[in-house]
């Protein structure tokens, strides 16, 4: 029944179109995804290099924003800039730039494997991310292990306290990460993955 969902559904403008990418943002996905790299496992670093990333995808402003689009929308864009960086992998793929998605890959893969259990709605608030939707995170490997023929054995993708990170292990890490997802990936990603890890 309801009695308020019908006025609801009525005063509700559509969500905005999902994000797409330039060439232009290559440049800028590029800065801010290593910025955040640059900096892992550096509590307060990671949130304020979080907050650019999600800015520079286009998430809210705010908590307040956010609560705003969800209201008017259905859609809080906080997810936004997960599908900024979907769109950029994209384009980093039609451009060849394999470093980048590499980064990209990586940085989906922190938030999806280390960050996903342990951010909380303040952390949420301060860095307007939350973690990283699944379709995200399957269409990101997914362009990682297809576009990454490698192997680029001593490209560094980002370099930090923790130590150097290059392309290869970004690329085995992927391959990996989607023969574990078993059937949640398409037989042609799964093929690419294990010939990844088979050439090891």
């Amino acid at each position: 029944m309801g009695l308020f969902s019908k006025k609801e559904k009525q005063h509700r403008k559509p969500p905005p179109p999902p994000p797409t990418a330039t060439r232009d943002d290559l440049d800028v996905a590029r800065r801010v995804v290593q910025d955040f790299l640059s900096v892992v496992g550096i509590d307060a670093r990671m949130r304020i290099t979080a907050l650019e990333v999600s800015r520079a995808g286009g998430g809210p402003a705010n908590i307040e924003a956010a609560m705003r689009n969800g209201f008017e929308t259905g859609d809080t864009g906080i997810d936004r800039p997960w599908h900024w960086l979907a769109a950029v992998c994209r384009e980093a793929r039609a451009a060849g730039d394999v470093a980048l998605i590499a980064a990209v890959a990586l940085f989906t893969n922190i938030w999806d494997t280390e960050l996903r259990h342990k951010i909380q709605m303040a952390d949420t608030t301060d860095m307007m991310l939350a973690a990283p939707p699944h379709g995200v995170t399957s269409e990101v490997y997914s362009l990682a292990v297809l576009a990454l023929p490698g192997p680029f054995p001593n490209e560094t993708v980002v370099s930090n306290a923790t130590g150097s990170v290059t392309i290869r292990a970004v690329q085995m890490k992927c391959a990996i990460d989607v023969l574990d997802a078993g059937d949640s990936f398409s037989p042609e990603v799964r093929a690419a993955a294990q010939r990844l890890l088979d050439g090891r």
